[in-house]
């Protein structure tokens, strides 16, 4: 099946983090001071409000670029990293993803009671003796399993609003398309059973694959590129009949869309199937089609979409990405 869409735009990689600069000068909510390899980093800068908890422990996400740290000071693997305290008392932490040569980084931060008051500070230092001392057991030990689906998924849309519009932080509303005429014939909320309650996103279409027709259903994700390298997987429930490629794309300011997707058959018409899809199951790159591949979409990531071919009717329910937060996507 080749699916093509060479109106969409793409857009340019833009990462936002409240950090100061590197050049030994105070800014924002964080201190570096000339020559040295450690920065004093404010727990409410990086903590929103929907991560705060009223006891025990949470995990706070660093997300690091060329704008906020200096990579070319740092191990290829971050083994020179440490999380201190004020008083050196060491903080877990874990490094979700380290890539020194596109000064990217992101860490996993625990932090206990006496982090989470008002003002409090931690310590981010680079340049230490090579050794592993990140720790993700010591990280998430103790996180429920309600709490660590709080901080380390989001829920995309579960079409229980009565609208169109989705549960992102920045909300859009889905909409359609077609090419080479392929039509949609109804498009909106639907019943969710058999087996399921409440509602769900349903369409229904005619698209010929042989002539290249195909229909899509696509959501913005975020108004600007976000970087999904810590994406463990999308996940949702599906249910109908026919050819259908869910993709995460890169489609805002160019004149062609750029995706990673993963083509399926589903032929589920009197149940539900639960569909995992990480980035190792995304389908290599296919010429002349947009599919460009995971790696080379991983850091400019703006819309959810599927494309459906044939003819038929499908329903998705329960969207959710594993691995990002609700940060990631405002």
């Amino acid at each position: 099946m080749i699916i093509s869409r060479t109106t969409l735009p793409s857009l340019t990689l833009l990462l936002a983090f409240a950090w100061g600069c590197s050049d030994g000068r105070s800014a924002g909510n964080s201190t570096q001071t000339e020559n040295t390899a450690a920065r004093s980093i404010s727990v409410d800068s990086i903590l929103p409000e929907w991560n705060h908890v009223t006891k025990g422990s949470t995990i706070a996400t660093l997300r690091l670029n060329a704008a906020n740290f200096d990579f070319s000071q740092s191990d290829s693997a971050g083994l020179d990293l440490d999380v201190v305290k004020s008083d050196g008392t060491h903080v877990p932490f874990e490094i979700v993803f380290w890539d020194k040569l596109a000064s990217l980084g992101r860490l996993h931060v625990r932090l206990d009671s006496s982090l989470l008051s008002q003002g409090s500070r931690f310590e981010l230092s680079w340049s230490n003796p090579l050794m592993r001392r990140a720790d993700s057991a010591a990280v998430w030990g103790g996180i429920t399993d309600s709490q660590r689906l709080e901080v380390n998924s989001v829920l995309v849309d579960q079409f229980e609003n009565g609208s169109m519009t989705s549960l992102l932080p920045d909300s859009a509303s889905w909409f359609t398309g077609t090419s080479d005429s392929g039509k949609i014939n109804a498009f909106g909320l639907g019943s969710a059973p058999p087996n399921r309650t409440g509602t769900t996103l349903h369409l229904s279409y005619t698209a010929r694959l042989l002539t290249g027709q195909y229909v899509y259903a696509s959501l913005k994700l975020a108004n600007s590129p976000r970087v999904f390298r810590s994406l463990d997987s999308l996940e949702f429930w599906a249910r109908g009949s026919g050819n259908f490629s869910p993709a995460l794309e890169h489609m805002l300011t160019s004149k062609s869309s750029h995706k990673a997707w993963k083509q399926l058959v589903i032929d589920t018409i009197s149940g539900w199937q639960r569909i995992r899809i990480r980035p190792q199951d995304f389908d290599t790159a296919f010429p002349n089609s947009g599919s460009v591949g995971w790696t080379a979409i991983r850091d400019t990531i703006d819309h959810l979409t599927f494309l459906i071919g044939g003819s038929g009717d499908l329903w998705i329910d329960d969207i959710r990405l594993y691995g990002i937060d609700r940060g990631d996507l405002r």
